[in-house]
């Protein structure tokens, strides 16, 4: 299965790169951002879902061990791990109780996977295996050194 993992190849051919990841986890494209992701780097970053940290490259993998219900489970894992599972549930237990499309948070869990893993697909499709992989909010590229001609 294609996948995005966290890579080093690259790191420091831009300012500002940085790789608080383990190099090969399974990272995702993308998050959340805060409001100034360009101050403070969340809107270049991959973030990993072993480490809970970020990296500013990723790398298009093929791991044919990884299957896709695979996938799916380490992105509910990070969900759960990350504390983004008990938000959604306590902000459905509250009076406010849930809005949107979803009558129940596993309903809206299930979704939110469903989402990453179209994400991860989309951008594996759109590079072969290799690729080190930049980001910029939600345009992807990918990262080449500079060449003098």
């Amino acid at each position: 299965m294609r996948v995005l993992v966290a890579t080093n190849q690259l790191q420091g051919s831009t300012q500002g790169d940085y790789a608080h990841t383990v190099e090969g986890e399974l990272v995702l494209v993308e998050v959340a951002e805060c409001d100034r992701p360009g101050r403070c780097g969340c809107g270049r970053g991959w973030p990993g879902m072993a480490s809970r940290k970020a990296t500013t490259t990723a790398m298009v993998a093929d791991l044919p061990h990884l299957s896709e219900g695979d996938l799916r489970q380490a992105i509910s894992d990070w969900l759960d791990s990350s504390g983004w599972t008990d938000l959604f549930r306590d902000a459905a237990e509250s009076d406010a109780g849930l809005s949107g499309p979803f009558d129940d948070v596993d309903e809206m869990l299930d979704a939110l996977v469903d989402e990453h893993l179209e994400l991860i697909a989309e951008v594996c499709d759109a590079f072969p295996v290799g690729s080190v992989l930049e980001r910029a909010g939600t345009i992807v590229q990918e990262r080449t050194w500079p060449a003098a001609a």
